[in-house]
């Protein structure tokens, strides 16, 4: 039997507008910052009354941490974890791919979960916000999300270099690998350079190719 939208319950009704704010919220804090965002603003483009955002979240700060979380919740699809980064490096071990192919696909994943959806930009836009200018919630992204990505990336880099580069200059490669993806998630600069539009499937794929091949041969692990 297909259930009515008026067939809902109120537990169901509030978990599907509490979503629908986290996700306007993600949108807006992303284009415009979170001092760029009011309440009014959120509750018009959600077609929500105000105080729905009071209810579900206490105010804008809390929908802002709700957004966070949601990214965190997300991590995964930015950042390959770290059981599967592990099992591609015992197939490297086992001499099943090279290092080519596991830093490749390792950066693949996180341009990708970047710049290849748009609720990845706006993620992506949100963490480069809170990389510049920390809110009140930098320190749950940095324990949530940054240290558990970082660390497996610096985990894979140490593996690829044979432990043969400190660890200093492991996370300054690391910053600047994901500098590098971030600066194509607002690709204004590039498109008004290049004489593109905007990003297309096609685009991003030659993006995402050319700075996979670029990030090989930063790291030093391209094929002899």
């Amino acid at each position: 039997m297909t259930v009515t939208p008026k067939g809902k319950t109120n537990k169901a009704r509030g978990e599907e507008t509490r979503e629908k704010l986290v996700q306007v919220g993600l949108k807006l804090f992303a284009l415009n910052g979170f001092n760029g965002v009011s309440m009014r603003n959120l509750a018009s483009v959600a077609e929500v009354n105000l105080a729905t955002v009071g209810y579900h979240f206490g105010g804008k700060m809390g929908l802002y941490e709700a957004v966070l979380r949601d990214i965190i919740k997300r991590k995964d699809l930015v950042f390959p974890d770290i059981d599967t980064v592990r099992f591609q490096m015992n197939r490297l071990k086992k001499g099943e791919i090279s290092k080519c192919d596991i830093f490749s696909w390792f950066y693949r994943k996180i341009v990708l979960g970047m710049i290849g959806t748009e609720d990845t930009v706006y993620a992506a836009l949100i963490i480069d916000r809170e990389l510049v200018a920390p809110s009140e919630h930098y320190e749950l992204l940095d324990k949530e999300f940054f240290s558990h990505s970082m660390g497996t990336m610096e985990e894979l880099l140490e593996f690829i270099m044979d432990g043969k580069v400190s660890r200093e200059e492991i996370m300054i490669i690391s910053t600047c690998l994901i500098g590098m993806a971030l600066k194509f998630v607002n690709p204004k600069v590039l498109m008004d350079r290049v004489g593109w539009d905007g990003y297309t499937a096609e685009r991003v794929e030659e993006v995402t190719e050319i700075l996979c091949r670029r990030a090989v041969a930063f790291v030093g692990c391209e094929e002899s």
